[in-house]
């Protein structure tokens, strides 16, 4: 259905992204799936689903997913900076390569709390967008 076309698009426009080196390194802490012990800050592709819009694969289906920012500054900015340049990646849109169309990208939540450790920001952006082979 274009989804994994999708992730591949958002991955390389993320890792193209410049002004999140100074936050996330070169290479960047991006992941979809965390290696284990790996340095703060950094965002992870979190939940992605995939709802049919009508009960046939080849009909094309809303993906929903979520970016999580984690950090250990001591106080909120860096990760609402963070947010606000994936913020400023997703308005856009992201294009996947041939054979898939993406279109009506929408940031439905952009959140940033304090994890229970007391010490970890925690930030959230979640999206959805309409996903259909193109012909």
């Amino acid at each position: 259905m274009g989804e994994l076309e999708f992730r591949k698009a958002l991955f390389q426009a993320i890792h193209a992204k410049a002004p999140l080196k100074p936050y996330l390194g070169d290479p960047l802490r991006v992941f979809d799936g965390v290696p284990r012990g790996t340095t703060l800050p950094y965002a992870t592709l979190e939940a992605v689903t995939t709802q049919l819009l009508t009960g046939h694969l080849n009909e094309g289906g809303r993906l929903t997913g979520s970016i999580g920012i984690y950090s250990r500054h001591p106080d909120r900015a860096q990760t609402l900076e963070i947010l606000q340049i994936f913020n400023e990646l997703l308005e856009p849109g992201i294009t996947p390569a041939t054979g898939t169309d993406a279109a009506g990208l929408t940031m439905t939540e952009t959140s940033c709390r304090r994890l229970s450790d007391g010490r970890t920001w925690y930030g959230r952006i979640k999206f959805s967008v309409l996903l259909q082979h193109s012909d």
